[in-house]
């Protein structure tokens, strides 16, 4: 399998993932933070599909413009804020997850071996390298959603997507 469609296969995956868990919040805690420095499930999904769109404008070799990780987070911390419905967050993230996935279909074998710059100063990598970067990201982030519904008492897995 090449790593372009392990890509999309596993962006959709965490994507799926991501929607299941959104539909498995209540309402009355989709913005619940567990403090006040936390983010929510809806902003956290918000997040990701904010980081779907930065993420593929990297691989299509614009560098991501702010310089560090203390900076991006403030930017993405107000972004994610805007949101403030189940609707929006689940369309954002459908939106961005299909955008990236539109743009791994134009990519060839060729293409993985270009290189793009990191960000926050970390380099160059192949573009090979960097394909999985919207997949990891997104499920690193189902493990905070799942954790924050453990905060709020449930402790169901919630594996039925």
């Amino acid at each position: 399998m090449s790593i372009l469609v392990a890509g999309s296969d596993e962006l959709r995956q965490a994507v799926d993932r991501t929607l299941h868990l959104v539909s498995e919040t209540p309402d009355d805690r989709l913005f619940w933070k567990p403090s006040p420095t936390a983010r929510s499930v809806g902003e956290i999904v918000a997040h990701c599909a904010g980081s779907l769109r930065n993420i593929a404008t990297q691989m299509k070799g614009t560098p991501f413009p702010i310089p560090t990780s203390a900076e991006a987070n403030a930017v993405f911390l107000a972004h994610d804020a805007e949101f403030g419905t189940r609707e929006a967050v689940v369309e954002a993230l459908e939106n961005e997850c299909a955008a990236y996935l539109a743009y791994l279909e134009t990519l060839s074998e060729n293409d993985l071996g270009r290189s793009v710059t990191m960000p926050f100063g970390l380099g160059q990598v192949s573009l090979a390298d960097f394909v999985m970067a919207g997949a990891q990201h997104t499920q690193s982030h189902n493990s905070q959603i799942e954790y924050i519904q453990t905060l709020y008492g449930d402790h169901n897995w919630h594996t039925g997507f």
